[in-house]
């Protein structure tokens, strides 16, 4: 059998000997800016030199995928499937090491927490406390609600789903006939709304998304005002608990925008139904935001509502001076909880 081997130059993959229909997948041996390195050695793939990314062309061969720490943190996956422990180890902290120092790819703290859980998920559990370490050491900021769904994590891998029978229609058929059968009618037959049905559903119906929506006029202006006031309160004391977090981050009401012709605007969402025609678990939602048109000094985000009215789950997004905080939140047991910050 012939080995195959991978050629990077600053990060970037830009051969692969032999070709065949796999790509890079399966290969053994990786040459790094003329350095060869085993990718079945666990001593091999700790000693990899961190390159000097440069920027991939996504659309020139092998793009983002084709990138040093995407194709490692691949190679994790492959040894997780296989049951190779210390190899998808190794391969978890080589990828993370790389994906810090490639800055032309805009990881995401999910993928970064994949250290956390998949040690966790192998059965290593000094690896994963000292994965949390190492991440908090680099800024992150993990709510207790994280850690301990990381820590509960299953270490079974799934088994394959049998194929279901094919659906006639797409998920964007079924979500465009959603929004299209939606009427202002559905909207004032929910209950415990809090806001008033003053004004028609309108319809965004554009080639890649879909949207009803209600303008917010008159009172619904103070009640919105009102509604986010009660998150800025929530967000206040979540605040307190993580002291390198800036104190002073709220949603600025005063500077929520009501109209727009270019960019979007605080609103109403409208998804009453589902697509079988029962009512939605989240039957509407408030969509806000700040202007957009400064883009390094903006606050949205978007708070969705049960059946009862009251405020399930929400989303923040806070960008000052180009610098972004996001805030998810969940209600567990009836409260509104903060499970995750980016």
């Amino acid at each position: 059998m012939i080995n195959k081997t991978l050629y990077f130059r600053n990060g970037s993959l830009y051969k692969v000997s032999p070709e065949d229909e796999d790509g890079w997948r399966g290969a053994r041996y990786l040459i790094s800016d003329g350095e060869r390195y085993d990718l079945e050695n666990v001593d091999s793939i700790c000693s990899i030199k961190v390159p000097d990314f440069e920027a991939t062309d996504i659309f020139d061969s092998y793009g983002a995928t084709g990138s040093l720490d995407y194709v490692i943190r691949m190679n994790a996956s492959f040894f997780y499937i296989q049951g190779k422990k210390e190899l998808c180890s190794a391969c978890l902290w080589k990828s993370t090491e790389l994906m810090f120092a490639n800055k032309w790819y805009a990881w995401r703290k999910r993928d970064y927490v994949r250290l956390i859980t998949w040690h966790y998920k192998l059965g290593m559990e000094q690896e994963a406390l000292k994965a949390q370490n190492y991440l908090r050491k680099k800024g992150f900021i993990f709510t207790e609600i994280e850690l301990n769904q990381y820590r509960t994590v299953t270490s079974k891998i799934k088994a394959p789903k049998k194929p279901a029978q094919k659906d006639t229609l797409s998920y964007h058929e079924k979500e465009l006939s959603i929004v299209k059968n939606i009427t202002t009618e559905d909207m004032r037959s929910l209950k415990n709304m809090p806001f008033l049905v003053n004004t028609e559903v309108k319809k965004d119906i554009q080639k890649n998304g879909y949207l009803a929506y209600m303008d917010i006029l008159e009172e619904n202006i103070a009640i919105a005002k009102s509604e986010i006031e009660k998150m800025n309160s929530i967000i206040k004391l979540d605040l307190k608990k993580y002291r390198n977090l800036s104190q002073d981050l709220k949603i600025p009401t005063d500077q929520l925008v009501f109209s727009s012709e270019t960019y979007g605007y605080t609103r109403i969402i409208c998804t009453p139904k589902t697509y079988a025609g029962e009512l939605s678990e989240y039957p509407f939602s408030l969509f806000f935001a700040t202007d957009f048109s400064d883009i390094k000094n903006t606050t949205h985000g978007k708070l969705f509502y049960g059946q009862d009215g009251k405020i399930k789950k929400g989303n923040i997004y806070f960008w000052r001076l180009g610098a972004g905080t996001f805030l998810t939140y969940k209600s567990i047991d009836g409260m509104l909880t903060l499970v995750n910050i980016e």
